[in-house]
């Protein structure tokens, strides 16, 4: 191998699956694609994990069993991001409360992870009675559970012992399993009912045969006999029923503490860059993590020039971002959205990960090309769980059909493909109302089926090149948001609070301008910024605007 190939063969190993892992047990043996992987053997699971994977472990001899985590975890109310340390908590809460323990405080940790809690001593039942037995009944008991949204995704089999990871793909040449052609022709048929808008494969299905999905609020229970596993998908969230609360000051001032903390936490994980449009989300995460931006952090957006021929959306995403950005002396880039070159180091990358169908590469693409790869990517994905998204609610009940409807935007379709798509999916993720606890169907969907099987591609685009982290992926921020009733969720009024304590990431503020009126007050010791400075600083940040920034950052952080 020559010197080019080895450094090609090392790019493409350090993209491929980036942030990701790979875990075997039973009658199996590692695929080639987990080559230059480090692996690790701890209990009854051989683990895998992409050379940029975080791996935290705790227990062993004596005790329940053995906890691991992989990724990066945080503990907002323990305002803690010390992954060792998580991991050691999660397990004295599993040999003082058992498993229930353990999953919930679990269960409310930022950040993003997956967890393993694996009882390597049977005999200590760690919490359970005989009157409280587990539910999955023997020795070489396994439990994973995922973060709030499934982010660190987990796909699985029992096809041939048990293999669970990060994409479909590493499951599937774990066990032997080729591409499914059934969900192929789903995705098709999908994409011919709603010719635009976003398409995933529904249900359980995923790219390969025999590899299903973790949905989140979900977790596995795995019982490993030599080299045959059986696995059960259980839910356990909500803890408790929904109350709505009409209290909106308190709600609002403990979603503003919250968001902050935990997107503080997530700030000290690395070097903290903020991707941004001109919408709500991305300026509310700005503004949460602005206090904690460093020198050298920065704002992007990443723009297609195909979208600018037909809208002004694009365009105009750019230019607010862009003039937002500066306005509080942060540099903003502009990423070009643009396909791979053939044969390309980012193609095999891309086509390692995704062999079986490819979408949309041109973020994916510019993200790895563009971007320095030791940042933490701050995106915003999720917080529409706690505003709305699926608007067209009705009271039907839940079913096949009703579900089809509401992932197509479409009525009519064909029930056989409606029992295609979700007939085993209500079962598999015990989706009724009596499992629900009182929250609203539409939002428990989005929740677990758009953003357990659309989201995680989004996530592996930026992880192609370094970590992306979702500071609203905490369930405590999620319920938060959804205790409020649906006419003040659909009106933001939490996020416009914490874009409140910011007022220069007010867009208005930037819109009709003339080129000499002052972006805000003169109560500093020289010249206001004018529209006229913000233009003149791009794409280099005058020194003035820098010490304005850093005023304004002083400002923030002091605020209550």
């Amino acid at each position: 191998m020559t010197e080019h190939d080895e450094l090609r063969n090392d790019l493409v190993v350090d993209g491929a699956f980036g942030g990701g892992y790979l875990i075997r047990g039973g009658a199996n043996t590692a695929p080639a694609l987990v080559d230059g992987w480090p692996s690790h053997r701890l209990g009854q699971l051989t683990y895998h994990l992409h050379p940029r994977t975080l791996l935290h472990t705790a227990g062993g001899d004596g005790g329940p069993g053995r906890v691991v985590i992989l990724g990066t975890p945080v503990d907002v109310p323990g305002g803690m991001a010390d992954g060792q340390a998580i991991c050691e908590r999660t397990l004295a809460a599993w040999a003082s409360g058992g498993r229930d323990a353990a999953v919930r405080y679990l269960a409310y940790l930022g950040g993003r992870w997956i967890a393993v809690l694996d009882l390597q001593n049977p005999s200590k039942n760690a919490g359970w009675t005989d009157e409280t037995p587990p539910k999955i009944v023997g020795s070489g008991q396994i439990m994973v559970v995922p973060d709030a949204q499934a982010t660190q995704a987990v796909f699985w089999s029992s096809a041939a012992g048990v293999a669970f990871g990060s994409q479909p793909a590493l499951v599937a040449a774990t066990v032997g399993a080729g591409p499914d052609e059934a969900a192929e022709q789903m995705w098709r048929t999908l994409r011919a009912a709603r010719a635009k808008g976003v398409v995933f494969l529904p249900g359980t299905m995923t790219t390969h045969e025999d590899v299903l999905p973790l949905v989140p609020n979900h977790l596995l229970g795995i019982h490993l006999d030599g080299p045959v596993a059986s696995v059960r998908h259980e839910r356990f969230w909500p803890f408790e029923d929904r109350v709505e609360r009409t209290d909106t000051a308190r709600v609002t001032s403990e979603f503003i503490d919250y968001f902050r903390e935990h997107t503080a936490l997530l700030c000290t994980l690395g070097r903290p860059v903020v991707s941004l449009t001109g919408g709500k989300d991305s300026r509310t995460t700005l503004a949460a993590a602005l206090p904690h931006l460093r020198e050298d952090s920065f704002t992007f957006t990443y723009y297609n020039p195909r979208d600018g021929l037909v809208g002004e959306g694009a365009p105009l995403d750019v230019f607010t971002a862009n003039a937002l950005a500066t306005s509080i002396g942060v540099q903003h880039r502009v990423l070009h959205w643009r396909q791979p070159a053939k044969g390309s180091v980012f193609e095999e990358i891309y086509d390692r990960t995704y062999p079986v169908r490819r979408g949309s590469t041109g973020a994916a693409h510019a993200m790895w090309a563009d971007l320095p790869h030791d940042i933490i990517h701050l995106q915003s994905i999720g917080a529409e769980l706690g505003t709305t998204f699926y608007t067209q609610r009705t009271d039907a009940p839940i079913t096949p059909g009703r579900l089809l409807e509401i992932v197509t935007n479409r009525t009519g379709l064909d029930p056989a493909l409606a029992e295609a798509a979700f007939g085993d999916y209500l079962d598999y993720a015990q989706f009724a109302p009596e499992h629900i606890g009182g929250y609203n169907y539409h939002d428990v969907f989005y929740w677990e089926q758009r953003m357990g099987k659309w989201g995680y591609q989004k996530y592996q685009d930026g992880d192609f090149a370094h970590r992306m982290l979702m500071p609203f992926n905490d369930r405590g921020l999620i319920e938060l948001m959804q205790s409020l009733p649906y006419p003040l969720r659909e009106q933001k009024v939490l996020l416009e609070a914490v874009l409140a304590t910011v007022p220069a990431l007010d867009p208005e503020r930037l819109r009709g301008h003339v080129a000499d009126e002052p972006l805000r007050p003169a109560d500093v010791d020289e010249s206001p910024i004018t529209w006229r400075d913000v233009v003149a600083a791009r794409p280099h940040l005058r020194p003035r605007v820098r010490r304005a920034a850093a005023r304004l950052r002083r400002r923030a952080g002091g605020m209550p």
